[in-house]
């Protein structure tokens, strides 16, 4: 009885140890799956957004039935807008923290096209990783960048 007892008492300092070992990995997974998650995330709402920005643009542009863009300050401002606040008013809070309409350019590249361009400095969740031996902190922040071309209708 006492051999099965000790066997038992060192299958759990095992378990424990390989616990102690692998957490660290399975925990740097955690967070690497979790802040690829935000950063899609992040990035398809600025994509998605650059499209309706766009698509307002490209759709109220003509000036009349000659077939010339005009873009005036309003029609750029209410498409800034609405790629950074969902609306054409910039009522409410962005859609993304810190995004603001100077991010946003709205142009016309030819006689026929709108092109609106967003960026956004993406704010990862961790923040900073920590510098091992005396080093500075690896930082995960980026600029996501997103341009959208559409004929104007």
């Amino acid at each position: 009885m006492g051999a099965f007892h000790s066997t038992g008492k060192r299958q759990q300092g095992i378990a424990a140890l390989e616990f102690l070992l692998t957490a660290p990995l399975l925990l740097l997974v955690v967070f690497a799956v979790s802040e690829l998650g935000w950063a899609f995330h992040q990035y398809h709402t600025m994509t998605r957004a650059t499209q309706d920005g766009a698509r307002h643009a490209a759709s109220n542009a003509l000036l009349g039935s000659v077939g010339v863009i005009f873009l005036d300050s309003t029609l750029v401002q209410e498409s800034s807008n609405l790629v950074v606040y969902g609306n054409t008013l910039g009522a409410g809070e962005p859609l993304l923290p810190g995004w603001s309409p100077g991010d946003v350019s709205v142009t016309s590249p030819d006689a026929s096209h709108i092109m609106v361009s967003a960026r956004y400095n993406y704010v990862p969740i961790v923040g900073r990783i920590p510098a091992f031996y005396g080093g500075d902190p690896i930082s995960l922040a980026f600029e996501m960048n997103g341009t959208v071309q559409m004929r104007a209708l």
